[in-house]
């Protein structure tokens, strides 16, 4: 296996891991001071992909620019994505019977 193949195996293998303690932290039940800390893995995946997969840091500016452009515009997405359950509310609705 040459060294390039070794270092997207070695980066596949660092999502999946990330993706692992992800799935399993949001099965915890976590405060809401604590649920921001849901992005941490996510943001490790974000530098992941930019370092393995897009090699941003081995190309000619202009590459590194848009490179970091699409890792600029997936944290946004995430960010948006995260919205939904960083303010999500339980709310008890009262049981109501019929007559």
């Amino acid at each position: 296996m040459s060294r390039v193949h070794r270092q997207l195996l070695y980066g596949w293998l660092g999502l999946l891991a990330l993706v692992a303690i992800e799935f399993g932290a949001s099965i915890l039940p976590l405060p809401r001071g604590l649920r921001p800390a849901l992005m941490l893995p996510a943001l490790a995946m974000v530098a992941v992909v930019g370092v393995a997969f897009m090699r941003a840091k081995r190309g000619p500016s202009i590459v590194r620019v848009f490179a970091f452009a699409g890792l600029f515009w997936l944290t946004i997405l995430l960010g948006l994505g995260m919205m939904d359950p960083l303010t999500r509310a339980v709310y008890t609705v009262q049981s109501t019977e019929l007559p």
